[in-house]
């Protein structure tokens, strides 16, 4: 068995690939299949159009809502849809670059709850663990269901901070205070919803850590501090625009947390399907829990009312809080907790559920064949689940349908008409949605000669969101939202004129936009320091 260990030491991240190969085999089938967020195919080209046009980093897309545009990344997670512009640069389709986003995050994720998990256990428990975050069932439907590519992404950065955690606990190392940064960034750039949930509980497991470390204390505390603000600058031009602004947008959640609580009978009989979340315990849509993620807890449970472990504590404590936030009895913190109800869903939780059930192989450690029964959890945890790992229909369809579908420029189409766009939450200023498409034509911005005998007030057909900006001969002038869709409007005067509108970035946003480049200049220079400037 030691040849073995050193075996899975040495190659640790090729047989991760080769045992996730059957949770992503599915995706290698040409085309895309049938998922509920399949609007991120648009979505990507959106990204894509917005870099053409120069604009970096994208916000404000131009086709979206009847070609009126909408400021979709000032809100929305930008990180798998930079990866997947990487792929469609390269020269993949949009289709193949959203795949090629869930294929990366799958042996990305599993290694990095490997790495976390060898600091506690052996090369097989670690794997073992890594194969049951993999293969955990909620991954299959996020993929395969919901095609919720942040979600997808976001389970990479967790086990990725939790390791840094540890190690900065453990080590002198400075290096791994900017892995930290740089995780923690990569989390709330991949899913705004994940991050919110998943913080709180990582910064209990850096408490936990800190008080029971042999380091100094204070010293270690103010290193994990560093990272995780390092993060917070990295990403903040994301993420508190996205915040600030977010109160030039109307209230609208779609959807009404109350209907989504999963029953305790649906988090642990063995039920995969491929229908929709409803009111009531009528889901056609899975919320188990898995199997062997269930005898994990089990184990670890009574392994903890043994031996006392922090780490099993805290995965259990963090276990039972996301099952009692999947609860309808819960509802009092769903209704008091600000920003909570645009969760939408409470079975969401099931992302933290999935991270922390795979810790409890920890308790295996003890037994006296914990290496065998690691390579049983591997076998069993394939074998159970990799036939959720595939859609419900392989439709294969290509970009031109879902382009046809979702972006209704230079002509929606009926799928357009027929889709609706609830997705999106229209600025303040919109008295009713448009139901027609925009007049402006060009992509983003526009240029002409104006030549009235009268001043006349100008309206252009995008929506009014900070950052647009009108110069006439070359000077600022006044604009605002008008009626009745919140479109841009502001007065050409008398005369022949240059007029010029464009997109920029404001101040506010540029300010954010130098400390996030700062920040990623400096994380970098943490991480490339030389060994011996800090063992000194």
């Amino acid at each position: 068995m030691e040849k073995v260990e050193k075996f899975l030491a040495k190659y640790s991240f090729l047989l991760i690939l080769v045992l996730a190969i059957p949770a992503v085999w599915a995706l290698f089938v040409p085309g895309f299949y049938g998922a509920s967020d399949d609007l991120h195919i648009a979505w990507l080209q959106q990204m894509d159009a917005a870099l053409r046009l120069g604009q970096f980093p994208p916000r404000f897309v131009p086709d979206l809502s009847f070609g009126f545009g909408y400021p979709l990344f000032n809100f929305v997670f930008p990180l798998p849809f930079y990866l997947g512009e990487i792929f469609h640069l390269i020269g993949f389709s949009f289709v193949d670059s959203v795949k090629a986003v869930f294929v990366l995050s799958i042996p990305l994720s599993g290694y990095f709850m490997y790495k976390f998990l060898k600091e506690y256990t052996s090369e097989i428990l670690s794997l073992a663990g890594a194969v049951v975050y993999i293969f955990t069932p909620y991954r299959a439907t996020d993929i395969f269901i919901r095609g919720a590519i942040g979600e997808i992404f976001a389970f990479v950065f967790p086990p990725l901070i939790a390791l840094s955690l540890v190690k900065i606990v453990k080590t002198k190392s400075l290096r791994w205070i900017g892995i930290l940064g740089f995780s923690t960034a990569g989390l709330l750039m991949s899913h705004n919803i994940m991050a919110y949930m998943f913080f709180p509980f990582l910064a209990l497991l850096a408490l936990t850590l800190i008080f029971t470390a042999n380091s100094p204390r204070l010293l270690t505390f103010l290193k994990v501090f560093s990272g995780f603000v390092l993060g917070l600058l990295i990403s903040i031009y994301f993420w508190l625009p996205a915040i600030v602004e977010s109160a030039l947008m109307k209230y609208d959640t779609v959807f009404n947390f109350k209907d989504h609580f999963p029953t305790i009978k649906q988090l642990i009989v063995p039920y995969f399907g491929y229908g929709a979340s409803v009111a009531g315990p009528y889901d056609g849509m899975s919320f188990f829990l898995g199997i062997v993620n269930l005898l994990l807890v089990v184990v670890g449970i009574i392994f903890f009312l043994k031996k006392k472990s922090l780490i099993l504590g805290w995965a259990l404590g963090t276990f039972l809080a996301a099952v009692f936030m999947m609860n309808y009895r819960s509802s009092f913190i769903w209704d008091s907790v600000p920003y909570l109800p645009y969760f939408q869903f409470p079975w969401r939780f099931l992302s933290l559920t999935a991270f922390v059930t795979p810790i409890f192989i920890i308790a295996l450690n003890k037994f006296k064949y914990a290496k065998y029964l690691g390579l049983a959890v591997i076998l069993g945890v394939i074998l159970l689940n990799f036939r959720f790992f595939r859609p419900a229909d392989f439709l294969g369809r290509q970009d031109a349908y879902y382009l046809n579908r979702y972006i209704p420029v230079p002509v929606a189409s009926e799928e357009y008409l027929k889709t609706g766009e609830e997705y999106l939450r229209l600025p303040k200023a919109t008295q009713v949605r448009p139901d027609r498409t925009s007049s402006a034509t060009d992509a983003m911005g526009t240029s002409f000669e104006a030549n009235f005998k009268e001043e006349t007030t100008f309206n252009y057909e995008k929506y009014f969101f900070p950052g647009w900006e009108a110069r006439i001969d070359g000077k600022k002038v006044e604009v605002k939202a008008s009626d009745p869709y919140g479109q841009i409007q502001f007065i050409i005067p008398t005369g022949r004129h240059r007029v010029e509108v464009a997109f920029k970035e404001t101040p506010f946003r540029k300010t954010l936009d130098v400390i996030s480049l700062l920040a990623v200049l400096a994380g970098a220079t943490i991480i490339l320091l030389p060994k011996r400037i800090y063992e000194k």
